[in-house]
């Protein structure tokens, strides 16, 4: 697993839940090798220097538990290949059979996906996040804590949805867009961007 920070422990977290004892590393950039991350009963998970993971084998699978979109991109670039490639899903999560989920998407406890919902890859799903029916999310998104994204709509990629925020049905949200905590978006996205509010207005243009 590459980064120790909050959203790791997270990740970690849901990935022990479903596979209980498994072997797991992490490997962060600050990390010193050999501290412990934290420890369930006699097992203990130890973070090591990033160069060291450049020792595994190319398939070895690797998760990128970055919280930030376009750090989690960099990685993934550095990092990922076709062989070592998974998702993390909570057990706790409801994922619909009907739905597709991508590689590399994170999907954290008591998030819900519905049917025909398509995820693509590199995604945070995060802790009570629904994403209804027949939704679309591209690459590289952060839907966070509470946040609902309502059925048919459409979220491009790079795109950071604050907690408790919502996405009324079939809106579409262009890429490389961030929406502010508890904010609602009513009317479609198209130019990249800061927004917040209820109804969202534009704070910040990205040029």
């Amino acid at each position: 697993m590459i980064g120790c920070g909050g959203h790791a422990h997270s990740v970690a977290d849901a990935f022990l839940g479903r596979f209980p004892g498994a072997g797991l590393k992490f490997y962060d950039i600050n990390a010193k090798d050999g501290e412990t991350i934290f420890s369930y009963g006699k097992e203990r998970y130890c973070a090591y220097a990033l160069h060291h993971i450049k020792e595994e084998d190319d398939d070895v699978p690797i998760f990128i538990a970055i919280g930030d979109n376009q750090e989690r991109k960099e990685y993934a670039g550095k990092f990922c290949n076709e062989n070592n490639l998974i998702s993390v899903i909570s057990i706790s999560s409801i994922v619909s059979k009907f739905s597709r989920i991508g590689y590399e998407n994170f999907i954290g406890n008591m998030a819900y996906i519905g049917p025909g919902a398509n995820i693509g890859n590199f995604n945070i799903i995060n802790t009570s996040a629904v994403v209804e029916h027949e939704v679309q999310v591209g690459d590289f998104n952060h839907i966070s804590v509470n946040t609902t994204v309502c059925g048919r709509s459409k979220i491009g990629s790079n795109v950071f949805l604050g907690a408790g925020s919502t996405v009324i049905d079939k809106i579409s949200i262009c890429d490389n867009v961030v929406v502010g905590a508890n904010s609602v978006v009513v009317d479609d996205i198209n130019v990249s961007g800061v927004y917040a509010g209820n109804p969202v207005r534009m704070i910040k243009r990205y040029v």
